[in-house]
């Protein structure tokens, strides 16, 4: 066990962590986003499925299993931004930040407001009383459909899309798959799938605000 601690604590073990939390966290993303798509298909279809959902018995073992890999990112991104910084300070590994795009430059405000969005995602749907007439269905129509909530939101989805886009390409690189061919191909990928999730999830509040109601 001893080798694994080191190997964590390690600056390639932590950006390891980094991309694989990363991947796991993206990987979710999908599947959320795959069930939140139903409510296109009305009240019946969408409460089908949260209600399905919520009597599986994975459930909280995959919600307390994806609260850790959250946690561990988050500690490990504050980790090597405080060491990155004191390096610079030190006068080691500095690097001009202007050959790094803007994605890359604002990872950790970006991160910052990404959890701040969780937290009000939480409140107003996991935590929330979903027992109207309409169910969970009823209580996101209601809450997307407000313009000034639906622009919040669109505005969190934004933020989360800028971090992705910088976060997937940074995945493969600490992976050490970097190569003059592939590279170039992996951004781009990495970019259009960074985009997807973020169309994806912004079509539901631009879809309830149009629609206006239940």
């Amino acid at each position: 066990m001893r080798w694994l601690v080191r190997f964590v604590n390690s600056s390639i073990g932590k950006k390891m962590l980094m991309a694989v939390t990363g991947i796991l966290m993206s990987g979710w993303l999908v599947a959320h986003l795959t069930g939140n798509l139903l409510i296109f298909l009305g009240a019946d279809a969408f409460n089908g499925y949260a209600e399905w959902l919520s009597h599986q018995p994975w459930l909280w073992p995959a919600r307390l299993g994806l609260l850790a890999i959250f946690l561990i990112h988050v500690v490990y991104a504050i980790r090597l931004t405080m060491e990155n910084n004191a390096a610079r300070r030190a006068g080691y590994e500095y690097k001009d930040p202007s050959g790094a795009s803007y994605a890359a430059r604002t990872m950790i405000l970006t991160g910052v407001l990404v959890i701040f969005y969780v937290g009000i995602h939480l409140l107003d749907f996991t935590f929330a009383d979903k027992s109207g007439p309409m169910g969970l269905y009823g209580l996101v129509v209601e809450k997307l459909g407000n313009p000034l909530h639906a622009l919040m939101y669109l505005g969190f989805l934004a933020v989360l899309g800028f971090h992705l886009s910088h976060g997937l390409q940074s995945v493969f690189q600490s992976m050490g798959l970097n190569h003059t061919v592939y590279t170039p191909l992996i951004k781009k990928l990495t970019l259009l799938g960074a985009v997807g999730l973020w169309l994806g999830f912004s079509a539901i509040p631009v879809y309830l605000m149009i629609k206006g109601g239940l």
